[in-house]
């Protein structure tokens, strides 16, 4: 049977849906929270969603979307052209590169697992944007605190993608 051009359109919609999805909440995270105390905190919501998809979907968020995603992230953000999408291309790369370990495993497993990449991305960001801005490094403890958020607000972004996995992307 021949696919309609509506099927070649919908097919085509659904392959971009973690791509859409990732550029979505990148987006979100550059909006300003005024919320006391943490206004200048970002949780790192890129690098939860191209984490997710590594597991999950790897083939429909390729390395050339993260990077790009990355280097947009970097311009809208003001940080060092290239930094986002470095920590993104690693963890993409460690996380492909683990697929047997991530295969059916609990999500207290991948949790814990996202904590650790996180904190090895949280540094190299930091490292990446210290070497290279004349203010040097800025204080470990925004590092922390945008860690932390991030480590505790993964259910959730999980969650939402598994939701839009599920309804979206079901073959």
């Amino acid at each position: 049977m021949q696919s309609t051009s509506l099927q070649v359109m919908d097919g085509a919609a659904r392959r971009i849906v973690p791509f859409g999805l990732t550029l979505a909440f990148m987006l979100f995270a550059l909006t300003p929270t005024y919320v006391p105390g943490l206004s200048g905190v970002t949780p790192m919501f890129t690098l939860m969603c191209v984490y997710f998809w590594s597991i999950y979907r790897p083939d429909l968020l390729g390395y050339g979307a993260a990077f790009g995603i990355g280097v947009l992230e970097d311009l809208l953000m003001g940080t060092p052209l290239g930094s986002s999408a470095l920590v993104l291309l690693l963890c993409q790369r460690t996380v492909i590169h683990q697929q047997k370990f991530f295969n059916s495993k609990p999500f207290g497993v991948t949790w814990l697992a996202f904590a650790l990449v996180a904190l090895g991305a949280a540094i190299i960001r930091w490292l990446c944007v210290g070497l290279v801005v004349s203010e040097g490094f800025t204080p470990v403890g925004g590092l922390l605190v945008a860690y932390l958020l991030s480590v505790a607000i993964y259910p959730l972004v999980a969650w939402l993608l598994a939701k839009a996995q599920m309804k979206l992307l079901a073959d």
